[in-house]
């Protein structure tokens, strides 16, 4: 795997989240100071490998914690939908404070750990990375799970009221075309976040095998431990 810049004074190649070339400090490329969220969030619909460059290049990786709270929301109500298979509903309605923020516990512990991970890997295939950019790149492809906090999670509340988290009736029961629509929605959007962790890694290492596999085996993570802490909470 190789991801240089190469500077166009010395011909000499530098990581890709270099500013200054390490042989003649000559600038390889803009200075970007902060990350401008909402162009990111243009880009990541438009050109999503130059929202990943735009965001490991950026000297300060902010609203990575408005990022990480928000998604946790979503992949939060997700662990509760998860929990409907093996629990009743009433509780799922209990510590909803203390098992959110536990969830929140565990996105950003998985996040860290793959920016560790990652950066071990591509380290030895001789690509250097740095963790706060795989840290930043990972957590910046849960955004579509905001997306659907805001208008997925909104519309299914509004169609189905407290339903949403009942077992009796369940939701399919009582509108099962919408039902059914909706979950096709939930399901592209878990797609979305593979196809965006899988551009991120790809921006780091110009490698779709690896990349392919890096994004499948984080967003399965991901659910596995929605899946885990929906066990060990709902009880």
């Amino acid at each position: 795997m190789k991801n240089t810049l190469t500077c166009k004074n010395c011909e000499e190649e530098n990581s890709y989240y270099a500013l200054i070339c390490k042989k003649c400090k000559s600038y390889l490329r803009e200075r970007i100071y902060n990350i401008d969220l909402w162009k990111i969030l243009g880009l990541l619909i438009e050109s999503p490998t130059k929202a990943f460059s735009l965001i490991i290049q950026s000297d300060h990786k902010n609203f990575i914690s408005f990022i990480m709270c928000l998604a946790s929301v979503k992949l939060f109500i997700d662990s509760m939908y998860l929990s409907l298979l093996t629990i009743t509903a009433e509780a799922i309605h209990e510590n909803i404070i203390r098992n959110y923020f536990i969830i929140l516990g565990s996105v950003f512990t998985l996040v860290l750990i793959f920016g560790i991970v990652i950066t071990i890997i591509n380290k030895l295939y001789n690509l250097r990375t740095r963790i706060r950019d795989n840290f930043a790149i990972l957590t910046y492809s849960l955004l579509p799970y905001i997306f659907a906090l805001i208008i997925l999670f909104t519309v299914e509340v509004t169609v189905f009221g407290g339903n949403l988290f009942s077992k009796d009736p369940s939701v399919f029961a009582l509108k099962e075309f919408l039902a059914y629509a909706l979950l096709g929605f939930e399901i592209l959007i878990i797609l979305w976040g593979i196809f965006l962790s899988t551009i991120a890694m790809y921006v780091q290492s110009k490698n779709i095998v690896y990349s392919i596999v890096v994004g499948f085996v984080f967003n399965l993570s991901l659910y596995y431990c929605l899946y885990l802490n929906s066990k060990i909470l709902y009880r």
